[in-house]
């Protein structure tokens, strides 16, 4: 929750690859709070106050996922709705005369987005979902200590480049 809110603020998205960390950890505990109690919650070196906040957000969340079906698969509404939102910027910014450092890190990474679309069979996804899939993919091959090939990595960076100036451009335009 506190981290979350803090992302959000920062970079909004290491707050989506965050949120799909949360989805994760709810399914992998079959969305029982009294396991996400145990794993993380108890965790927490704070105030009991703090706590009861936090296993609220988590309760809050275990809700949203059983309302919105997606307890085997999928984002929350609201994380789809800012990937719209991200997909509508980065068009807008490849359509901007003075967007130069966006449409070059753009072009750095498309022949990388074209490939992982293949690879993920999801060639009629938006290039941003695209580059967001391939960062989380990313942190769980890192999470469960996969050996990942140099030519993943440097795919994987043209990525974070262009999301990094894709969040920064988002938050510009959202102060």
């Amino acid at each position: 929750m506190i981290i979350a809110e803090q992302k959000y603020k920062e970079n909004i998205v290491e707050y989506i690859i965050y949120i799909r960390q949360i989805q994760d950890i709810i399914r992998l505990a079959n969305c029982d709070i009294e396991e996400i109690n145990k794993l993380i919650i108890d965790q927490y070196k704070t105030s009991e106050k703090i706590k009861i906040k936090i296993r609220d957000w988590y309760l809050d969340l275990i809700n949203l996922i059983k309302t919105e079906k997606i307890d085997k698969q999928g984002d929350f509404c609201f994380i789809k709705n800012i990937i719209d939102e991200l997909e509508e910027l980065n068009q807008k910014l490849l359509n901007q005369e003075n967007s130069y450092k966006h449409q070059e890190l753009y072009r750095w990474a498309k022949p990388n987005i074209e490939e992982f679309k293949k690879l993920s069979n999801n060639t009629n996804e938006g290039d941003v979902k695209t580059c967001i899939d391939a960062l989380h993919s990313l942190l769980l091959l890192r999470i469960k200590n996969q050996m990942i090939s140099s030519e993943t990595m440097q795919a994987m960076q043209t990525f974070s480049n262009l999301m990094a100036n894709l969040a920064f451009e988002y938050k510009k335009l959202k102060s």
